[in-house]
């Protein structure tokens, strides 16, 4: 398999950016992927994360799929921000094009997969339910709560979060109820009958949101939305995130 980082100006955000991929062997033979699988990264985190930290390249390897390692602000959770950059618009309809237009041969592959940890599996979820028709499945470890319940929380990093929040959504006002709210997505696809991509939840059970994963995933039962959801011991750390993604890619193929 073949890794890139492609470091290359951003007509979206207008600086230049980093992406990272990972291309199977059928490439040089000039044969296409079977799946393209796009993985997000976490909050203060890289797009060159999901290398350093898991075995993503030799876990893609036995089902020759592409994958694609986008970056973004580490704390912008994938949104067009009120005082900052347009990252969901980046990742959702730059991020694919520019690809896409970098080799060719991935233009008529299919078969496509997100998948993100923590903020990045919030991004997951978020690009698959405003996007439903664009993937099969999605996958989401340890991002699996009310984007309400994690960013109203002031018992833990108060400031960062007003600061976070200002920056990014305006007010709590304005995100609750907002496309960028989680609980807004399954509403509305619930109310609309959404054929949604597979979805795909992992956690540890030691991970400090594991009660609002717990809620979350019983709120999304009651609403219809079917989640195949795993966990296993574990916190908020790496060793899960590696796992999942396994597991993820077990489910999916």
């Amino acid at each position: 398999m073949g890794f890139l980082h492609v470091e290359y100006m951003s007509g979206e955000l207008g600086y230049q950016t980093n992406l990272y991929m990972v291309l199977p062997d059928s490439i040089r033979e000039g044969k296409e992927p079977d799946g393209i699988l796009y993985l997000l990264h976490g909050g203060s985190g890289n797009g060159f994360d999901w290398m350093r930290y898991s075995s993503i390249e030799r876990y893609t390897w036995p089902y020759n799929i592409a994958v694609v390692m986008p970056e973004t602000d580490g704390s912008s959770f994938y949104t067009d921000m009120v005082h900052g950059y347009p990252y969901f618009t980046y990742l959702t309809e730059e991020i694919p094009a520019a690809v896409t237009g970098m080799f060719p041969i991935l233009r008529n592959v299919t078969r496509r997969f997100v998948a993100g940890f923590s903020m990045g599996g919030y991004g997951a979820y978020k690009w698959a339910f405003a996007k439903p028709d664009y993937f099969e499945a999605a996958g989401n470890f340890s991002g699996v709560s009310f984007i309400m319940d994690i960013m109203g929380d002031e018992r833990h990093n108060a400031e960062n979060k007003r600061r976070m929040i200002e920056r990014n959504w305006g007010s709590l006002s304005e995100l609750e109820g907002s496309p960028n709210d989680s609980k807004y997505w399954i509403d509305k696809a619930a109310a609309e009958g959404t054929k949604l991509p597979k979805l795909f939840a992992g956690m540890g059970t030691e991970d400090f949101s594991y009660p609002l994963c717990k809620k979350y995933l019983e709120y999304c039962s009651e609403k219809g939305i079917d989640i195949h959801y795993e966990e296993m011991a574990g916190g908020h750390e790496w060793s899960v995130w590696d796992e999942m993604i396994k597991r993820f890619l077990t489910f999916c193929m």
